[in-house]
């Protein structure tokens, strides 16, 4: 199975995944929270690098 992402939702439109994110189609056919991330750095596994971890 797929990676997955945690906020993808199954929907009727565009090609079956919705992004809550953009409130959009999913920009892969089977939603990969990490890649998505890597590619358009938003989603659930996205990080800002300037976060302080103190």
């Amino acid at each position: 199975m797929a990676k997955g992402c945690k906020w993808a939702e199954r929907t009727d439109e565009y090609h079956g995944w919705k992004c809550p994110v953009t409130d959009g189609a999913c920009m892969f056919l089977r939603p990969d929270s990490k890649a998505c991330a890597e590619e358009y750095g938003e989603g659930p596994d996205s990080v800002e690098e300037n976060e302080d971890t103190e």
